[in-house]
């Protein structure tokens, strides 16, 4: 990753980018006449987008490993950045559009809490408990020395909650690798389903291949009161662990990328088999809940689990959740558990290409390929080889387009909203 972070001030919706790539084709098309110093104008043109503003994220150099960008605060809009192996977190904020030549920004540094590596960091928008607001703004992050914590962005990055992961059977301390959020009741991911507003959770993935998952609505109260559920040192319970790559070995087992992927099949299978379609808002569906996950292991496998949720009558209230399927003889319904073939190598990041489509989602691995894979069959639908480096990041724009690395520094955008005929003639995407 590279040390600088590049803002585009106005985003351009997935019709204005491929107009504008259009765009520059028919200004720029190869054989145009050369300029005075004796270089094509279509080599200096390197890509459709232009670059509003960059800044260094990082003074010492360090490679950024994490980013987030986050536009629900006030303002216009916090990118957090994570460099090197300090865990320090920088939150950096965009400047205006009409300011957009000053250099200075204003940012923050969330600082002792973390001591390794930051391996992710979200945003979520959770149900607030202050009369004066109907929303909190919450970062997430989480770090290779076993510690996860959430932030207050509304009050500058003030510390909600810390925790460290613990391996309760060899009572030492667990090494995170990956981590994800699942925000169904966020304001603008396309849910907004107040019967959802308990389900809010983190997962965790593990060195040594487990799934650690937690409610955060739990998370927030532990924070806020003496709740004397713990494990130990002060600890919550996690609502989910269990293994999901690799043996007691300790080869090969890490879960390397890890994707909370919407709405799972098994409340829906248990109203099918009742006879009836219950409304989702009715008392049952808000007990009962599942959702998917998908994993990625250091052995180039990937898994997609059911996580079914479930309210239990304990006190204070929890929420139970549980991994399917269990046992290895077990089959999903309508999905598939194994995806073949594998990846050479370490899978490092999942990615769909919506929140409302889960029939389809992406892999990328360090052999520096991209995998589309078919969530029902397990089956591999194609796969985009010949990167030049391993790839670590993934983004879907919608439908049509994929983000990438993994070609020498570049940022790369593949379309997929090609017409047919233009495909039989050829595609050129040499800006």
């Amino acid at each position: 990753a590279d040390m600088s972070v590049r803002v585009q001030n106005e985003w351009m919706d997935i019709n204005e980018m491929k107009n504008k790539m259009q765009e520059e084709q028919t200004e720029s098309p190869m054989g145009e006449e050369e300029e005075e110093d004796g270089e094509p104008m279509a080599q200096k043109q390197q890509a459709p987008f232009e670059i509003v503003y960059q800044f260094l994220a990082s003074e010492g150099g360090e490679s950024i490993t994490s980013l987030v960008f986050d536009d629900n605060t006030a303002g216009n809009g916090i990118i957090g950045t994570a460099a090197g192996s300090s865990g320090d977190i920088c939150m950096w904020s965009l400047p205006s559009s009409d300011a957009i030549d000053d250099k200075a920004m204003e940012s923050t540094t969330l600082s002792g809490v973390h001591s390794d590596q930051i391996v992710s960091l979200a945003t979520m928008v959770l149900p607030s408990q202050n009369e004066d607001t109907n929303e909190l703004n919450v970062l997430f992050s989480a770090s290779r020395d076993g510690s996860f914590a959430l932030w207050d962005l509304d009050r500058n990055g003030e510390l909600i909650f810390t925790s460290q992961c613990a391996d309760i059977v060899n009572d030492s301390t667990v090494s995170l690798t990956c981590a994800d959020v699942s925000n169904p009741t966020s304001w603008d991911d396309g849910y907004n389903d107040s019967s959802k507003s308990g389900n809010d959770a983190i997962v965790l993935g593990t060195s040594n291949g487990y799934v650690i998952g937690y409610v955060v609505g739990e998370l927030m109260a532990f924070a806020s009161t003496s709740d004397t559920s713990v494990e130990s040192e002060g600890s919550p319970v996690p609502n989910l662990r269990f293994r999901a790559h690799g043996t007691d070995t300790g080869k090969g087992e890490a879960i390397t990328a890890i994707k909370c992927g919407g709405d799972g099949t098994i409340p829906t299978s248990a109203r099918l088999r009742d006879g009836e379609e219950r409304p989702p808002s009715s008392s049952n569906s808000r007990s009962l809940s599942s959702s998917i996950l998908l994993t990625g292991g250091e052995d180039g496998s990937v898994k997609q689990w059911e996580i079914l949720s479930q309210n239990t009558p304990s006190s204070p209230p929890r929420i139970r959740m549980e991994h399917w399927p269990r046992l290895s003889s077990q089959r999903m319904k309508r999905r598939s558990h194994l995806f073949t073939p594998k990846h050479d190598g370490p899978v490092s990041s999942i990615a769909q290409q919506s929140k409302s489509d889960s029939s389809k989602f992406l892999t990328c691995s360090q052999d520096g390929s991209v995998a589309v894979w078919s969530a029902s069959s397990g089956k591999e639908l194609f796969r985009m080889d010949g990167f030049s480096s391993g790839i670590s990041s993934l983004a879907c724009l919608e439908r049509e387009l994929l983000v990438t690395d993994g070609m020498e520094g570049y940022v790369c955008v593949h379309d997929f909203g090609i017409e047919e005929d233009a495909a039989d003639n050829g595609y050129d995407l040499e800006w």
